[in-house]
């Protein structure tokens, strides 16, 4: 039985936000994790950390007009962050970035309200 995509769809709603909430800005998702097994895809997982993938690195990127970038790691309810994502986070925090684990649009729109980005929504 296929697994259900529970991250997907929150994934894409906080998307979409971001991109609404800051027009202006770049709005990316980093492919750093491929949840795969077998020989080909571990093939191709070496090839991409080869190449500079990072696992762990937060799924959204949001490089606002002013220059400063904000990033997003994004879980369903009742998911936690990986070792790698913890350590990530901790390494992005150290130097200066503002990251957060957010589960919902509210998640994300509380954390510009605490750091002080852009206009309540």
């Amino acid at each position: 039985m296929p697994r259900r995509d529970v991250e997907g769809p929150v994934h894409r709603a906080i998307l979409a936000h971001l991109r609404g909430r800051f027009p202006e800005a770049l709005v990316v998702h980093a492919a750093n994790e491929i949840g795969l097994k077998g020989k080909d895809v571990a093939r191709a997982i070496a090839k991409a950390k080869w190449n500079g993938m990072v696992p762990g690195f937060p799924d959204l990127a949001c490089f606002l007009p002013d220059g400063e970038c904000i990033l997003f790691e994004v879980k369903a309810e009742g998911n936690t962050t990986t070792p790698a994502q913890k350590t990530i986070l901790a390494q992005l925090s150290s130097l200066g970035f503002r990251a957060a684990v957010v589960r919902s649009v509210q998640d994300v729109d509380e954390c510009l309200d605490h750091w002080n980005i852009g206009d309540a929504a």
